[in-house]
């Protein structure tokens, strides 16, 4: 896999955690057998135009 042509993309990750019995939520890791985790990630407009990119470059290469 090629190195030299990485794209950065800018984004933001946020993790809540939630007790699904009390609906209690906390953005400090707690642990139980009721506890999920709800992951949020959040990516700037730039850095969401330079992924689209990306992923149409991907799209349009011949499989091999």
């Amino acid at each position: 896999m090629k190195t030299d042509n990485i794209h950065k993309i800018d984004c933001t990750t946020i993790t809540i955690y939630r007790n699904t019995k009390t609906g209690e939520t906390s953005k400090e890791k707690i642990e139980g057998p009721d506890i999920v985790t709800d992951v949020t990630v959040q990516v700037s407009p730039k850095g969401l135009d330079v992924f689209q990119k990306v992923m149409n470059n991907d799209s349009k290469k011949p499989k091999s």
